[in-house]
């Protein structure tokens, strides 16, 4: 399989296993809490804060110390890739964020545009900041397009932070 589709695919399973695990844990606390916290979240800036904390913090956490710690993050162990530094010694933890940060940019912004100043779901005129949601799927396009060009070895995100990945070699 080349390496840009075994890394894409390594994202998506990592995505889907963190999806569950994370709908998971709101559910029980909203099962537990008979909805506290979420019928306290009246405003998008509040709703926001609730997703950075609650979403976004796990799994930039996850995605960093995996990378950190031991080069690869569930979907690239199963699919035999690894992260390290363009030298191909581990991550350091600036390398681990900074990679973080570019990958999970347009995520972050979906949410941003989505849920401030108000969530798109309780408007009843979009239409005036709804084209801002081309921007991320902008990003992810050109995220994609940059993986296949360099053939997998390098994304954006691995430019930035001086990384790259590769197929890892079984023993």
């Amino acid at each position: 399989m080349k390496l840009s589709l075994r890394r894409l695919m390594a994202y998506w399973i990592d995505f889907v296993l963190l999806a569950f695990k994370l709908v998971g844990f709101q559910w029980l606390l909203y099962t537990i809490t008979s909805g506290f916290p979420f019928d306290q979240l009246n405003n998008g800036y509040l709703i926001e804060a609730w997703v950075l904390l609650s979403v976004s913090l796990p799994v930039w956490l996850y995605f960093i110390c995996s990378e950190y710690y031991r080069r690869q993050t569930i979907g690239k162990r199963l699919l035999s890739v690894k992260v390290m530094s363009i030298e191909g010694s581990t991550l350091t933890w600036r390398q681990a964020l900074l990679r973080t940060f570019i990958k999970l940019l347009p995520w972050e912004l979906t949410h941003i545009i989505i849920l401030i100043p108000e969530p798109w779901y309780r408007l009843k005129d979009s239409s005036d900041t709804s084209f801002l949601i081309y921007i991320p799927n902008i990003i992810i396009l050109l995220y994609i397009v940059i993986l296949f060009v360099n053939k997998g070895e390098k994304g954006l995100h691995d430019f930035t932070a001086k990384t790259k990945v590769e197929v890892e070699l079984k023993i």
